[in-house]
């Protein structure tokens, strides 16, 4: 059994960080333009920004980034930063500025016809201009610049909208009432979630199929729930995997507390009946490919979820699953479920 242990260590620093016990959050929805080193290849980018708030003028956040396609690049990624914050006019406008790393995957060209999942950490550096528009919405500015040693450096400009979930009204604080306090004592009851929905194997083909998947859930501490679930990727043609994974998740709650969010990670064991026997072995560009016979596997699985309840019984989740091969077939899997709530 081949186990893809690089990347564990930067996810479990994004996993550290979103166990932290803070009520003051941020998230943003950002889109805008992406350009390389040269400056002469451009394409677009998106992100999804979380920050918390630990002082006035401290903050860390973490961010799913998707660099576009950059020519001969498909690169996105997870970034962990910290924030120094300068507010201004009463607090309703803001400037930071952030600097930590950014663990990415990016599908390049290799051959006639394949493609290599590359994968890597850099420094991330970012500057943003916020303002506040009411005590909830705000607009942001962000730019960012990624330099990895062993892949392409680019820089990201963004602009995009935003919403506080803190407990506080911001600018204007409030002190927290019975229901901040029950809120901080939340934790998820046992679930048991069927979902449907698609996989993509992370190609320059971008190969897809139907998936499916299981998952019981249960609250360990507040806000810490854990999961064990069966997931199967259909069949893309490039891979036909299964199997089953154990997750961390941290979680939160927002507006009526019947909406929560959360962030998993943990290992994905697998078995892939396509498995390329000789994957990797001429074509890995310094990863840990060692084209193995054997079709069972460990991957970490990294996973963004959002679920509401409907009913004291019965919820609705999303998951957005990544796996994280170490044989160039990293996937995305999008998933939606009911599930079934009991205590």
């Amino acid at each position: 059994m081949n186990i893809a242990n690089r990347p564990w260590g930067p996810l479990c620093l994004l996993l550290l960080f979103a166990c932290v016990p803070l009520r003051a959050q941020e998230l943003t929805f950002l889109g805008g333009t992406t350009t390389d080193n040269t400056v002469k290849n451009s394409s677009y980018n998106w992100q999804i920004d979380y920050r918390e708030d630990f002082l006035e003028n401290f903050a860390a956040s973490i961010a799913y980034i998707n660099e576009g396609h950059v020519p001969g690049h498909h690169r996105d990624g997870e970034s962990l930063e910290a924030w120094g914050n300068l507010p201004l006019f009463n607090n309703r406008v803001a400037f930071s500025f952030g600097g930590g790393i950014y663990y990415y995957y990016d599908t390049e060209p290799a051959g006639p016809a394949g493609s290599l999942d590359v994968h890597g950490t850099g420094p991330i550096y970012s500057i943003a201009a916020t303002g506040y528009l009411s005590d909830r919405l705000f607009y942001r500015v962000m730019v960012n610049r990624i330099s990895p040693a062993g892949d392409i450096k680019t820089t990201t400009a963004s602009l995009g909208i935003g919403y506080w979930f803190g407990e506080n009204r911001r600018p204007e604080g409030k002190k927290p009432g019975k229901e901040d306090i029950a809120d901080a004592e939340f934790v998820t009851e046992p679930q048991l979630t069927l979902f449907g929905g698609q996989s993509v194997v992370n190609t320059l083909l971008s190969p897809s199929a139907y998936a499916a998947a299981v998952e019981y859930r249960q609250g360990i501490v507040p806000h810490l729930d854990g999961t064990a679930s069966f997931i199967y990727e259909g069949d893309p043609k490039v891979a036909r995997r299964s199997g089953i994974a154990f997750q961390g998740w941290p979680v939160n709650t927002f507006l009526d507390k019947d909406t929560s969010v959360g962030i998993g990670i943990g290992p994905y064991i697998f078995i892939d009946k396509k498995h390329p026997e000789n994957s990797g072995t001429t074509l890995n560009k310094g990863l840990s490919d060692v084209g193995f016979h054997d079709p069972a596997a460990v991957a970490p699985l990294v996973s963004l979820t959002i679920a509401r309840k409907f009913s004291d019984r019965w919820d609705v989740r999303i998951i957005w699953d990544r796996v994280v091969s170490n044989y160039n077939r990293d996937s995305d899997i999008f998933l939606v479920g009911m599930g079934y709530c009991w205590r």
